[in-house]
């Protein structure tokens, strides 16, 4: 479909602050949900592992456990209450099936199905067949990713709970450059957000209260903490974060220095050497591959299964994460009270 309209990316936006806010300091707002700030780590192998994924949490990031981890410790995870990802087989198995089913739930499960289209019919149906199986409460469903507005009523009336939006914007993804597709970020949040709205008020024959409503999490092209705080202004109700995480020193991604003859010397476990990290931090770097690449099919297959639409790349190392959870809390309360909002869930 050709659009006669013009779009906007991150870069073409601004917040525009309030007349006057009453809010006297920053710390009158809250940018937290349920005691997190509104962000995913993206569930790639060079953002989490099990080292690190008790540290974003820590610091108030909502970690995913990738895929290249065991699914016998995903699916662990999961019906534990905690995000981990699973493929489009892996979900048909183990939560669309009666003979797996478990009656008892100390927790809603939480599952992602990690799949780069989220335009594909057959992830709604099974997304539907969980929910009967296991009951709308007791099974939490994240899909993705979309790139169309309209896409977020199938989402509604399949029962997911959280979208993710955006394809081709990541940093290592290189769909939209081999195929095409894409949206640009700002307005395709917006739109999917004007859509929640019109669904809610207009079209809402589940009678889903606004709380109940398919979240939205913008995913990709995140370059700093502003296009955070902008992806949640223009309606998202978190933000998905893959490569920046990557170059925070505690990321599951290698840590190595490159010498002068252009080889690289690799480190473990060092992010608790403060001594070290003082000396070098600024000249470590960090492998960073999108979960398409062939390093990234590699880590979850063991080969390279599918054409790859994803790269790798060296990334320097630029903090760690209670540094980057510190600067981005700050910050988005510092935005919030530019526009006199004190309630995260009230800033799109």
């Amino acid at each position: 479909m050709l659009h006669n309209k013009v779009l906007y990316s991150y870069n073409d936006v601004m917040i525009e602050p309030a007349v006057l806010s009453e809010i006297n300091s920053r710390s009158e707002c809250n940018p937290f949900k349920s005691g997190m700030l509104p962000i995913f780590t993206a569930p790639m192998s060079t953002v989490v592992d099990e080292k690190n994924y008790r540290i974003f949490k820590k610091n108030g990031i909502i970690p995913i456990m990738p895929r290249n981890i065991s699914l016998e410790t995903r699916y662990d995870i999961a019906i534990k209450g905690n995000w981990a990802a699973f493929s489009l087989k892996e979900f048909k198995e183990l939560f669309c099936n009666k003979e797996k089913h478990i009656d008892h739930h100390d927790n809603p499960y939480k599952v992602l199905i990690d799949v780069a289209n989220g335009h594909m019919k057959h992830i709604y149906d099974l997304v539907r067949e969980a929910k009967e199986l296991h009951g709308k409460d007791n099974i939490i469903i994240m899909v993705g990713n979309i790139a169309n507005p309209k896409t977020y009523f199938e989402c509604y009336k399949a029962g997911v709970n959280f979208v993710r939006v955006g394809i081709g914007g990541g940093s290592v993804c290189c769909t939209t450059n081999c195929t095409g597709i894409h949206y640009p970020m700002a307005s395709l949040i917006n739109e999917v957000y004007q859509e929640k709205i019109n669904i809610f008020r207009h079209n809402n024959f589940l009678n889903k209260k606004w709380e109940e409503m398919t979240k939205i999490i913008a995913d990709g092209s995140i370059k700093g903490y502003s296009d955070v705080i902008k992806a949640l202004s223009l309606g998202s109700d978190y933000v998905m974060i893959g490569g920046l995480f990557t170059s925070l020193i505690e990321s599951a991604g290698d840590t190595f220095e490159i010498k002068k003859d252009g080889s690289k010397y690799y480190y473990e476990n060092i992010y608790n050497n403060i001594d070290f990290l003082n000396t070098h931090i600024n000249s470590l770097y960090k492998e960073l591959y999108g979960m398409a690449s062939n390093q990234g099919q590699i880590s979850i297959n063991g080969v390279i299964t599918k054409i790859p639409e994803g790269i790798s790349k060296n990334v320097p190392v630029t903090g760690t994460i209670p540094q980057w959870s510190e600067n981005m809390n700050a910050y988005l309360r510092s935005a919030m009270s530019y526009a006199n909002i004190k309630d995260i869930k009230d800033f799109n």
